[in-house]
């Protein structure tokens, strides 16, 4: 127990959020730090330097101070991590800003699953994005991977209950303590999570929601993930704070591209233009992580699929699936004609599946989009999906209502 109280002493110090990584490479403990004392951290010939309220801190308290916190944990059944305990989660302190404490509800030891993808978006989803996350998390769950993520309403809460669906845990990060009233429309959530995964906060018991409490619980979002997935996000959005910190982490962000007249995927769009990796599928992740070794085993199992739930059994798309190149001709089939042949040519590299299948169809003069529908074998969603993806890429744009038309 005494070092917990060592670590809730040194939380209390730096406060939440704060580099801490840089101290410990110097004081290889909080007890360490305790030992030293306020005077070894000032002045210009300090290895470390902090600042004026963490000193004032350092001095009006003592380890011992806490131990009521932790006696409370105790009781209500909560886990007090630090990291000395060998269950803290060893993503988490791969970064600068890793909290000395981190609370815990649930399993512990599901925080070092061997995979770990943080899934996040809006508040206020469209059908299409409230689909796309249960499709791509749930592929990703059947995985084995961990789904983490923020029990927000939306993209949050649709990422969580896919997980459990699937049979999988799931980490949900709060941005306020263990007991506070934030949020009761998903308090059944929290203890469905808290059953099947764990709920994680580095936020005191009872500590309120502040304006500052989401930005720093994104970090730990993203930290304890091997890469952050973001379903639909407008712009601006709270996403992009997530975002920033996965990027300074160094961690893969890959974003559900849409509608780039709808501003519900602005800052989604956005993310891409700027360097994040387009994606229609948990498998599109899966191989980009781990070249494909989880791939097979991911919902369906159909490498390269874009969203489960395509109708495979469609003839038209298999006969599509099976080849880019065009049917043999029947005796009375017209020639092709030469534009069609110049499009397959400049079908750009690296779209999914459905986009190729889009394109070709495309070629061929087909510019509604009841029409491809019906040519593809796909729901309409996918089709909109690769429509969006082919927008991207700069090769078709909309043509009229439901008209679309390569450029």
């Amino acid at each position: 127990m005494d070092n917990k109280l060592d670590w809730l002493w040194l939380q209390y110090v730096l406060g939440c959020g704060k580099k801490i990584k840089p101290l410990l490479e110097v004081f290889s403990s909080a007890r360490s730090v305790y030992e030293a004392g306020p005077d070894t951290f000032r002045g210009a010939d300090a290895a470390v330097t902090l600042s004026q309220t963490a000193l004032t801190r350092m001095k009006s308290k003592s380890p011992r101070d806490f131990a009521d916190i932790a006696a409370f944990c105790a009781r209500c059944g909560i886990h007090i991590l630090t990291p000395e305990d060998p269950r803290y989660p060893r993503r988490l302190l791969s970064i600068e800003d890793f909290p000395a404490v981190l609370f815990l509800r649930g399993d512990p030891d599901c925080l070092n699953s061997g995979s770990a993808f943080a899934v996040i978006g809006s508040r206020t989803p469209c059908l299409y994005g409230e689909q796309a996350a249960t499709d791509i998390t749930a592929d990703l769950a059947a995985s084995g991977s961990l789904i983490v993520s923020g029990g927000a309403l939306g993209i949050d809460s649709i990422a969580h209950r896919a997980a459990l669906e699937a049979g999988q845990k799931t980490v949900l990060v709060m941005g306020c303590g263990h007991g506070s009233s934030y949020l009761q429309e998903n308090a059944d959530l929290r203890k469905e999570v808290a059953g099947c995964g764990a709920l994680v906060t580095e936020y005191l018991p009872k500590t309120p929601v502040t304006a500052g409490g989401f930005p720093q619980r994104n970090r730990i979002i993203s930290g304890l993930s091997d890469a952050l997935v973001i379903i639909e996000a407008a712009d601006p959005s709270g996403t992009f704070s997530t975002a920033r910190h996965a990027k300074a982490q160094n961690r893969n962000i890959y974003v559900l591209p849409g509608d780039i007249k709808s501003g519900n995927f602005a800052g989604s769009n956005r993310l891409i233009r700027e360097g994040a990796k387009a994606i229609f599928s948990a498998t599109d992740i899966l191989t980009d992580c781990f070249g494909g070794k989880k791939a097979g085993s991911a919902g369906t199992g159909k490498t390269g699929e874009a969203f489960p739930g395509i109708d495979v059994k469609s003839e038209k798309g298999k006969k599509r699936r099976k080849t880019d190149k065009p049917a043999e001709k029947e005796e009375n089939q017209p020639e092709e004609k030469p534009a069609a042949k110049n499009r397959e040519k400049n079908m750009p590299e690296g779209i999914s599946k459905n986009a190729q299948i889009v394109y070709n169809i495309m070629s061929e003069g087909v510019v509604h989009l009841d029409e491809i529908t019906r040519s593809s074998g796909l729901q309409v969603r996918f089709v909109l999906a690769a429509l969006t993806e082919l927008e991207l890429f700069g090769v078709a744009e909309a043509d009229g209502p439901n008209r679309y038309v390569l450029v």
